[in-house]
């Protein structure tokens, strides 16, 4: 399977340029379309919270502000859009008949954003997340992505990157959430001109599942090195981007919630550290 549909959730801010060049990146790579998403809020949904005591005047003017608000930020993204593709020389396309490839569609949809995200992001490769606004990568947008709709997603840093997976360093621990990462990986992986599998733990770690994924990757034509990383009594989170950072990483691919979420979010974990955190591209997949 190669990638050939790139979901991009774009919000009309300042750092969406940064994601869209990343993503551009890959798409150039690949000769895949970027589906760049804005999701437009519907304002009639805040309704029920505003009250018996405001006026219909009142209502018609905060539902006149949200839809022109919208409109501000779907103009953004589109002159983005316009500017970022003519750049790297992509044609944008509309429905219908079947487009160059790569290229670049643009669409905007009304409805809740990890509602519209998700529903789009069943039918794509791979969905580009960039920084939220809560400093997140991703937001709730990227959960709903990677678990409801069960696609990998990809996490790209506040600068734009390229070229993505040069050097690909995989963390492995052995779980069904890292075995899927790799899987989606496979297209990046067998590009690469370096693999190298990630085990962090203690001093007594085992080899053995580093080698057996080592075996998996050669069917499919990818040389690995296993680097076995001992953590010291350090956060997981923190030795994984320290040591794909120091080695050259361009791309990190890894499991994504193998706890469940309350639980990383009341005690941390090792991907919401990555998605705080990361500095370098990476993949994730639940």
């Amino acid at each position: 399977m190669s990638v050939k549909k790139i979901l991009v959730p774009l919000a009309g801010r300042p750092s969406d340029n940064e994601v869209l060049g990343t993503a551009l990146s890959i798409a150039g790579d690949f000769g895949a379309q970027i589906v760049a998403l804005f999701a437009r809020p519907d304002p009639t949904e805040a309704l029920p919270y505003l009250g018996d005591g405001v006026s219909g005047q009142v209502i018609e003017d905060l539902l006149q502000a949200a839809r022109e608000g919208a409109d501000d930020a779907s103009a953004r993204v589109l002159t983005m859009l316009n500017e970022a593709a003519g750049k790297a020389g992509f044609p944008i396309v509309g429905k219908g008949a079947e487009p160059p490839l790569p290229s670049v569609r643009f669409l905007d949809v009304t409805g809740r954003r990890d509602e519209v995200v998700a529903s789009h992001s069943r039918l794509s490769d791979l969905i580009v997340f960039g920084e939220s606004a809560t400093g997140i990568a991703g937001g709730t947008a990227l959960e709903a992505a990677m678990m409801s709709a069960g696609r990998p997603v990809l996490i790209a840093p506040k600068k734009s990157w390229a070229p993505v997976g040069g050097s690909v360093a995989i963390a492995w621990d052995e779980s069904a959430e890292a075995a899927r990462a790799v899987t989606a990986a496979i297209p990046f992986l067998e590009k690469a001109r370096k693999v190298t599998i990630l085990c962090i733990g203690d001093k007594e770690l085992n080899p053995d599942p580093g080698s057996t994924l080592a075996d998996y990757l050669a069917l499919h034509g990818v040389v690995a090195d296993v680097h076995l990383v001992d953590a010291r009594g350090r956060a997981a989170g923190e030795v994984l981007l320290e040591t794909a950072e120091k080695a050259g990483t361009d791309l990190l691919v890894m499991g994504g919630y193998s706890h469940s979420r309350l639980l990383e979010f009341i005690i941390g974990g090792v991907t919401q550290h990555i998605r705080s955190h990361a500095t370098i591209p990476v993949l994730m997949a639940h």
